[in-house]
């Protein structure tokens, strides 16, 4: 089967495609993971790369977990195109969120230090962004309304994980 590169202009076709690079980017608080991402190396600041909270297994259940959903959303849709996207939109996700964990350490910025804006969207820039290189589309307007439900979503989650323990800060 041909993959079919149309554009991402409606809000079906926009929730299928982040849905998985929402639940990428909330598993890895569950993974609990002890092997930081960068083994401890520093930048030419002097500041680690990407710290202690970007670990290994952390990367590994997220992109597990995105895969997982694409895959079964394909699968309850009917539409094998939708697992590609899915791994696309989380792939890019963990990647977004590695991005935005580099640019708050050259920052000089904490492990679980706000960062409004950025902490909130990383993963949903990332997601598509990969699939723009991919080949997919997004349409101007289905960009800001998706960028507003996944900032929503993710405040809402973190809340969420903060009030379960599983976070020690509410962002």
């Amino acid at each position: 089967m041909a993959l079919d590169f149309k554009p991402i202009d409606g809000l079906y076709e926009g929730l299928i495609a982040v849905i998985p690079a929402m639940f990428a980017n909330a598993t890895p608080v569950l993974a609990r993971g002890r092997r930081p991402i960068d083994g401890g190396l520093k930048f030419l600041d002097g500041r680690r790369l990407l710290g202690d909270g970007k670990t290994w297994e952390g990367l590994i259940a997220g992109l597990v977990a995105g895969a997982i959903v694409g895959f079964l959303l394909a699968l309850v849709l009917g539409e094998p195109q939708i697992a590609y996207i899915g791994l696309l939109s989380s792939i890019g996700a963990m990647i977004g969120d590695l991005i935005a964990s580099f640019i708050k350490r050259r920052l000089g910025m904490q492990r679980g230090a706000p960062a409004p804006v950025l902490d909130q969207l990383n993963f949903y820039v990332g997601a598509v962004a990969l699939l723009y290189i991919a080949g997919f589309t997004i349409t101007p307007v289905m960009f800001i309304i998706l960028a507003i439900i996944s900032g929503t979503a993710h405040i809402a989650a973190n809340m969420v994980a903060y009030k379960l323990k599983l976070k020690n800060v509410p962002w």
